[in-house]
């Protein structure tokens, strides 16, 4: 079992700010507390209240995708 920020991936998060491009995090809260992520596919932007699942983390930032495309 992995702890810290590198154990997150495979949790859910709900996206409170959207999550647009690479360049431009959103957040999301997870563990109850806000991190900031961006969407896993390039291009597609997240809505706020969607809730995502964590695939990866790179550099303190969560790279998401919607439940609906697990």
């Amino acid at each position: 079992m992995l702890n810290g920020v590198s154990g997150m991936v495979g949790e859910t998060a709900v996206v409170t700010k959207e999550l647009a491009g690479p360049h431009q995090p959103g957040s999301v809260l997870a563990r109850g507390e806000e991190w900031f992520a961006r969407s896993m596919f390039p291009g597609t932007r997240i809505a706020p209240g969607t809730e995502v699942v964590v695939a990866d983390v790179e550099r303190g930032l969560l790279v998401c995708y919607p439940t609906d495309q697990a």
